[in-house]
C-alpha cells in the first residue's frame, strides 16, 4: 500500500506533490519519499526498498530514464544511510542526509554528463545547487515521515 501511494504521488503534477526547485527547475520537490520512509520505520529496510522500487518505477515507465535512475539512487541513499545507524533520529537523519548529499553529488557530476550530454563545467556549476535541493528533499522525506511513524504507533497502542 506504501509503494502505490508512492507511486501514485509520483503520478500526480503540480503541487502539492510536485513543486519545482527555484535554482534549478528540472527538478522538484516530491512526497515520493513520504512513503518509502515511513516503510522503513514501520517495517524495516527491506520494505522501504521494495516501496521505493513501487514508487520509482512509475518513473521508468513513463520512459524516463535518466530521471528514473536519478530518483532511485537518491531514495535508495536516503534509506541506506537511515538504516546504517539504529541510535537515534537525529543521527540518523543527519547521515541519511549527508548520505543522499554525498551519493547524488558524485552520481550527478557523472550521470548528467551521460544522460544530458551537459559539459563539465555546466555539470559543476549544479552540483552545489543540487546538493541543497536533495539536503532539502531529504528533510522533506524524514520529518513528517517520521511524525506520520510516532502518530500511528500511538493509534495502535
Amino acid at each position: 500500500m506504501l509503494g502505490a501511494l508512492s507511486a501514485l504521488w509520483e503520478i500526480i503534477p503540480g503541487p502539492p506533490f510536485d513543486i519545482p526547485f527555484p535554482i534549478y527547475p528540472k527538478i522538484s520537490w516530491d512526497l515520493t519519499g513520504i512513503p518509502i520512509m515511513i516503510s522503513l520505520f514501520s517495517y524495516g529496510p527491506l520494505c522501504s526498498v521494495y516501496t521505493c522500487l513501487i514508487g520509482c518505477s512509475i518513473i521508468f515507465l513513463r520512459g524516463n530514464l535518466p530521471g528514473g535512475t536519478l530518483k532511485l539512487i537518491a531514495e535508495l541513499a536516503t534509506l541506506l544511510g537511515f538504516a546504517l545507524l539504529r541510535k537515534g533520529v537525529v543521527l540518523n537523519s543527519t547521515v541519511a542526509i549527508m548520505s543522499r548529499a554525498g551519493v547524488m553529488t558524485i552520481a550527478n557530476y557523472y550521470l548528467l554528463q551521460l544522460f544530458y550530454k551537459m559539459p563539465q563545467p555546466v555539470v559543476v556549476g549544479l552540483l552545489a545547487p543540487i546538493a541543497l535541493f536533495n539536503i532539502t528533499q531529504a528533510l522533506v522525506n524524514i520529518v513528517p515521515s517520521y511524525l506520520i511513524y510516532l502518530r500511528i504507533g500511538k493509534i495502535e497502542k
